[in-house]
């Protein structure tokens, strides 16, 4: 049987038995079923509640009006907030009575002069009192030009519209949004997905040990080609298994605010996964190593601790990139297979890393895995077939054939 073939099988076996597990089934596809809920929450709130995402200014606005409003003062109002209906009303006193009972009456203006407004309007508490402003900015306005003889263009200019700005050398803001919500969260998935799928390999080498399947397995099976084998097939569950988490609510959100999202977040998203695949491969072949020099699922976090250290570096890294992406320190971290990961996939999101610092990252990467991957088989043969106290890394290295 070829080597191919060999590791094959046992990734498929990593697969079959992770699979005829109903609490890893049943998990994955209630925690996928709440982030796409969580997804819809909004388009659901949309179309149930149209009164409460809709823009309170679109709603044709009630004022009370105390007095006469001559025909500059209404058409500044209407260039204001486009569709009014006034409410003639006695006094200040029942204007004032019509706010405080909320009867229909958005504000109110008092002889021209002076405006009126509720401490809050609707499900809007803020949008009263911008009213009231706009109302009052409109009327001082005329006011202005009133003096000059030129009330008459007072709507013309209320209702002016601004000329385009562009910011020069700077993202989109929609698009550095999108960048600082892709780095934040991408770096916290990242690291506790990296941490469970790890801790996952390690529990499993552990769970053989104990059971005395290994013996069986290594003795039809090369070490290199097992250890290769089991770490294949936990990356392809968790490629899986992240994809079945994510993906549904990631569609809901595309075809629900396709018009929001900014451009390149397809290259976030893409770039995410990049990161992981190559981040879980570094990681997951270190935690296999460590996993074989104990026996018992109590010690397992202990072993642990070095791959887990340098995650922690990584994570906190990534993290004070996000302040200083294209820093000297930032790029030199990026090369680094450890902190790459986590540091890349912030500098792609809100820095400017070059097509060279992206592709010799990506390749000193791959080779931090195979260097990985050959320190980790030679310490993997020399504790997996060793039961009970903690085998030393020293031992290991000594024991093994490779």
């Amino acid at each position: 049987m070829t080597a191919v073939r060999t590791v094959a099988l046992i990734a498929g076996r990593e697969v079959r038995q992770r699979l005829r597990s109903k609490l890893f089934v049943w998990t994955t596809a209630v925690i996928s079923l709440l982030l796409t809920v969580g997804a819809l929450v909004p388009w659901l709130i949309g179309s149930f509640g149209a009164d409460l995402m809709s823009d309170p200014t679109d709603a044709v606005v009630t004022i009370a009006v105390v007095g006469e409003l001559d025909e500059a003062r209404v058409s500044a109002l209407e260039s204001q907030f486009g569709a009014i209906e006034l409410e003639p009303v006695a006094d200040d006193a029942a204007a004032r009575a019509k706010l405080d009972e909320q009867d229909g009456v958005d504000l109110a203006i008092i002889d021209g002069a002076s405006v009126l407004v509720a401490p809050t309007t609707g499900a809007f508490p803020g949008v009263g009192s911008g009213r009231a402003n706009a109302a009052a900015e409109a009327l001082a306005l005329v006011d202005l030009l009133e003096d000059n003889g030129a009330a008459d263009i007072a709507p013309g200019i209320l209702g002016i519209t601004p000329l385009p700005v562009e910011t020069v050398g700077e993202r989109d803001p929609t698009e550095r949004v999108a960048g600082l919500v892709v780095a934040n969260v991408g770096v916290v998935f990242l690291f506790g997905l990296l941490m469970f799928y790890a801790s996952m390999i390690v529990n499993g080498i552990i769970e053989e040990k104990g059971s005395r399947v290994v013996e069986l397995l290594v003795e039809a099976v090369p070490v290199r080609q097992l250890m290769t084998g089991k770490v294949l097939g936990m990356g392809i569950i968790a490629i899986g298994q992240a994809t079945a988490l994510f993906a549904p609510a990631l569609l809901v959100l595309l075809l629900t605010y396709r018009d929001l999202l900014p451009p390149g977040s397809g290259v976030l998203v893409a770039a995410a996964a990049l990161w992981f695949v190559l981040g879980y491969a570094f990681y997951a072949l270190l935690c296999a190593g460590l996993g074989a020099l104990v026996s018992r699922p109590e010690e397992a976090q202990a072993v642990l601790t070095p791959a887990t250290m340098l995650a922690l570096v990584g994570y906190f890294l990534g993290f004070i990139a996000i302040q200083q992406p294209d820093a000297l320190w930032s790029v030199i971290a990026g090369w680094l297979p450890p902190t790459a990961p986590f540091v890349m996939l912030v500098r792609q999101a809100v820095g400017e890393p070059t097509a060279v610092e992206l592709v010799g990252s990506v390749v000193l990467l791959l080779v931090g895995i195979v260097g990985a991957a050959l320190l980790t088989a030679r310490i993997y043969e020399g504790g997996i077939l060793r039961v009970g106290a903690r085998v030393r890394f020293g031992e290991a290295w000594r024991g093994s054939r490779l």
